[in-house]
């Protein structure tokens, strides 16, 4: 009897996820023997929501992420598995999902055998100026490369600055952002950047991005230098003020003031992130 009711407490207060299923069976991944899953599996899927890939026989080999030809938008260019590794996730950004939507995806590498593939909860405060987001373990030397699809159809004129989110809490290490590794490949560093406990940010001002993303990815070099290591968590265009799209800076969260999250969702006790007050994006700190 006991058992029973601790069986139901626990069942009331675990909150339990939601998930959908796109794929399942066994798929030995080769270039030559892609797995496709079509545009329509993505119908009721969600921007900040994450994609999982279960598998097995990893090899050590890389797996990417494909859409109407090219790299998936918001997902990193040539993702290496491990021999022990038994799935991977990403999590949907808005160009990812209108091309999911639109095309399918197709999963192409070499070197494991996929077994089933879902989606379901992810990440909340995902926006429309999120051309990245996930979890990438920043060490030393540790290199994020973003597929250069996630920056499609961006109007450059628009936006001001990139922020690269971490969970560093510090601002005391090294940070490259380079589209090519020659001498002209830097767009900028922690010398340049405006480096704070949440983020590192590279304004634009002078940068002709359309011009400097000659190459298929955008790449965030790390070193931790003497702390601990860290995860990079997102990557973020700022728009200009001109157009339209105000951020305000909220210390305190009011008690008469409506929160909404990006999903139009209502935010009793707001947290750290981006919502929508009267109308408007606010940041809250």
């Amino acid at each position: 009897m006991k058992k029973a009711f601790l069986l139901l407490c626990l069942m009331a207060t675990t909150t339990i996820a939601t998930a959908t299923d796109l794929w399942e069976g066994t798929h030995a991944v080769d270039w030559s023997n892609t797995l496709t899953i079509e545009a329509a599996k993505f119908a009721e899927a969600q921007v900040g929501q994450k994609i999982v890939f279960e598998f097995t026989d990893a090899t050590g080999e890389v797996i990417e992420l494909h859409s109407n030809g090219g790299m998936l938008p918001g997902t990193r260019y040539a993702h290496f598995l491990y021999a022990d590794q038994h799935e991977m996730e990403v999590f949907i950004t808005q160009g990812m999902l209108a091309s999911l939507q639109a095309y399918g995806m197709e999963i192409c590498g070499k070197g494991f055998t996929v077994t089933k593939i879902w989606y379901g909860d992810g990440k909340d405060n995902v926006d429309e100026n999120t051309v990245w987001t996930g979890y990438f373990w920043m060490d030393e030397w540790s290199t994020l490369e973003v597929a250069k699809t996630s920056f499609d159809g961006i109007n450059w004129s628009d936006y001001k600055a990139i922020r690269f989110y971490s969970e560093a809490n510090r601002t005391d290490y090294v940070i490259n952002v380079l589209t090519r590794w020659d001498e002209g490949g830097k767009l900028g560093d922690q010398t340049t950047m405006t480096m704070t406990n949440e983020y590192a940010e590279l304004s634009l001002e002078g940068i002709d991005m359309a011009a400097r993303l000659d190459t298929d990815r955008l790449m965030v070099q790390c070193n931790k230098e003497s702390g601990n290591p860290f995860n990079f968590t997102a990557i973020v265009l700022v728009k200009k003020e001109s157009t339209g799209v105000r951020e305000t800076s909220v210390h305190s969260a009011s008690t008469t003031t409506e929160y909404f999250n990006i999903a139009g969702q209502r935010v009793i006790n707001p947290r750290k992130g981006m919502y929508i007050v009267n109308g408007k994006k606010v940041f809250v700190k």
